[in-house]
Parts: structure tokens; C-alpha cells; sequence
């Protein structure tokens, strides 16, 4: 059952632009991930009940997988793993503010990938499902076992959808952070200002991730259900870009909130959390918020 909460807070003293707010290394993606802020079914298995030893060092290295070498870091312990997965042509340097606190409560763990910080770059063309195999090939190469906690930002949402889908049975808890709605691809698309994000989206060589996007997003809406995995939808209240009139930006809050619907509907057991006060990267703007949502799951 989906329930809905707004959340206004004072925002965090932080100089955010909206180029910056918008994940990722390169302008043109950065735009058009965030923009102004057989259908497969799963069903949920239980944790398995073996003892499993956890680690508690910390990791921040290159791990070999069969595609080449990922950065992975990992800090805290718990019984629980905490993924953070970052956004499109992120590499993963935006957790800073959350990962202390959750590191308290659980293993935390971050990481690049292909094409990101310092991963090698990829090898062949990026979709959520390789990306997912790839994070579920270096956890097991780290040594970083379940359940894992999968929260994923922007276009790392629907990595952690499909994370969660694949690997139904090691995942105890989805948390989709700003998460970009599926029928995000074309709506960049349907804006002129956003015309060089919208070239980027079509050809996978112009971004380091090499991620086919409109494949990519396609495959993760054939995903409809999560079976009852604990859920929480955390997204911003409104897109924000001065670039656009305003009429231009309630057609896209529209948009994305009949996405925030559609990631919650995934879920029966599924929470909406609605942030004002916010941009499009929630962990900087209002890391405190993020970080009780993830605790609330682990509880």
C-alpha cells in the first residue's frame, strides 16, 4: 500500500547550480538525466537464514570482474548492506553526507561504475541490466554479501530496480532517490533547450558511460512488480531550471510525478516521501532526511 508524505525542511548551506545538481561529469547528461529536477513480475523470497560472516574493513580499491576493474568503497558494519548507486556518468563522489551516518548503523557501500571515476571504461554499450549484473559480480568479487539495502539516485533508480528484480533474494529494502521516471528520455527529448542532453541520450559513445539510455529505460518499464520489498520513493517536489518558463516546468513536475507513481506502484509495501526545499540531488541538499529514510528500512 503506497502512502504519501511531503517533507519541508531548511536546506542544507550548500552552493548547488543546476548544472550541478544534475549527476554526472559531463554538462550534456547532466541536463538530460535530471532535467529540472512478456512482462517480468518478482516475488520477493525470504533472507536466507545461514550465518553469513560480515565484513567490517574498510574497502576503497579496484576489484577485477570480468569486464574489467570497478572502484568499490565500503565502511561500517551491520547486518545489513547499504548500496549507494549513483547516477548517470557519476561517479559515486556525492555520498559524503550520508554515508558517515548510515556507516554507524550498517555496512555502507559505494562505487563507479564503468566509465565513472576511476573504473576502467566500459567495454560495449551500458544498459540497467548490465550495470546491475556488473554491481552484483563486484560485490560477490569484494566479498560484500547480502541483504543488501539498494538506493539508487537519479538514473541509478532504475539500476536499483533492476538490482532488485534480478536478485530478488538479497535484497531486503529499495530506497529510489529522485529516481528519473522511465518516460524521462523522451521528455528531454520534447524540450528544445534540452536538445544537446537529448543528442547524448541517442548516441551512447558521446557519454562516458556509454549507457544506451532509451534501451536502457525501456527494459526496466517491462519490470512491474517487486512482489511486497519494503520501498521508499524519496523525490524532490518540483523540477527546477530558470531556463524554463513556468508553465514548461509544471508540464515536467507532472511527468515526474506520474513516474514517482509507477516506481511506488512496483511495491505493495511502497512509501512516498515528497521533498520541498530541495534540487535534484537530495543526499546535498538535504542529506539528513535521506539519511532517516534508509534507517527507517534497515529498522
Amino acid at each position: 500500500m503506497k502512502t504519501t508524505t511531503t517533507v519541508s525542511a531548511a536546506v542544507v548551506t550548500l552552493a548547488i547550480s543546476f548544472a550541478a545538481s544534475a549527476c554526472g561529469s559531463s554538462s550534456a547528461s547532466r541536463i538530460a538525466e535530471s532535467a529540472p529536477t512478456a512482462v517480468s513480475t518478482t516475488t520477493v523470497a525470504p533472507m536466507p537464514t545461514a550465518t553469513i560472516e560480515r565484513p567490517s574493513q574498510l574497502v576503497d580499491e579496484l576489484v577485477s570482474i570480468d569486464n574489467g576493474q570497478m572502484h568499490i568503497r565500503c565502511t561500517g558494519s551491520g547486518t545489513q548492506t547499504v548500496i549507494l548507486i549513483a547516477g548517470w556518468d557519476d561517479g559515486g563522489d556525492k555520498w559524503g553526507l550520508i554515508e558517515p551516518a548510515i556507516s554507524e548503523h550498517a555496512r555502507v557501500c559505494s562505487y563507479s561504475k564503468f566509465g565513472t571515476g576511476t573504473s576502467d571504461a566500459p567495454s560495449s554499450t551500458q544498459t540497467f541490466d548490465t550495470e546491475a549484473v556488473d554491481l552484483h559480480a563486484l560485490l560477490d568479487e569484494a566479498g560484500e554479501p547480502g541483504p543488501y539495502v539498494a538506493l539508487g539516485h537519479s538514473f541509478g533508480g532504475a539500476v536499483a530496480v533492476t538490482f532488485a528484480s534480478k536478485y530478488a533474494d538479497e535484497v531486503s529494502g529499495l530506497v529510489l532517490l529522485d529516481a528519473s521516471p522511465t518516460s524521462w528520455p523522451a521528455t528531454v527529448c520534447s524540450v528544445a533547450a534540452y536538445e544537446g542532453g537529448c543528442a547524448v541520450m541517442h548516441d551512447p559513445t558521446l557519454s562516458p558511460e556509454r549507457l544506451d539510455v532509451f534501451r536502457a529505460f525501456e527494459e526496466v518499464a517491462t519490470i512491474t512488480s517487486l512482489g511486497d520489498i519494503p520501498m521508499t520513493v524519496i523525490t524532490a517536489a518540483h523540477r527546477t531550471d530558470p531556463a524554463l518558463a513556468q508553465s514548461e516546468l509544471a508540464r515536467l513536475d507532472a511527468v515526474w510525478a506520474e513516474g514517482v507513481d509507477r516506481w511506488a506502484g512496483l511495491s505493495s509495501s511502497s512509501s512516498v516521501v515528497s521533498v520541498e526545499d530541495t534540487g535534484h540531488n537530495i543526499e546535498l541538499d538535504q542529506p539528513q532526511l535521506v539519511v532517516g529514510e534508509v534507517l527507517d528500512l534497515l529498522a
